[in-house]
């Protein structure tokens, strides 16, 4: 009788356990079930970002895109007259460069004279003894 007692007491420890084990993998199926769902929404969510992010960078590359051809269109409607207006200066230059040595040439010569002008009246206002000595004595 002692062995029934401990056979009966092994099944119903056995089913305990079967039982306890069942009611652990249940909930940890409904763990793992609520899990992939989140996983499934977390996922849904990051592509429509992923999408909308990526709609918003092609918005802006439109942009970008239609600044830089504006920018383009205006320089090279700028670009001739940069280049006429240079050829032009570069003409004035080339037919005034008699009109400018000339008026080069008498600049260099008014103070060259000015120098000896100023120098000889420096010289002047020394006395005799300055002179003589380079202005160390009597000054």
């Amino acid at each position: 009788m002692a062995e029934k007692k401990n056979a009966h007491t092994t099944v119903r420890n056995a089913n305990a356990t079967a039982k306890s084990t069942a009611t652990k993998a249940k909930k940890t199926a409904e763990k793992a079930k609520d899990t992939a769902s989140e996983a499934g929404t977390t996922a849904k969510n990051t592509v429509a970002g992923a999408a909308q992010t990526a709609h918003v960078a092609a918005d802006k590359a439109q942009v970008a895109a239609g600044k830089a051809v504006a920018t383009g269109r205006g320089v090279a409607a700028q670009a001739p007259e940069k280049a006429a207006a240079a050829a032009g200066t570069a003409w004035m230059t080339i037919k005034a460069r008699k009109i400018l040595a000339v008026v080069t040439g008498a600049g260099a010569a008014a103070a060259g004279a000015t120098v000896v002008i100023l120098r000889q009246r420096a010289a002047r206002r020394r006395r005799p003894l300055a002179r003589l000595t380079g202005g160390r004595l009597g000054a």
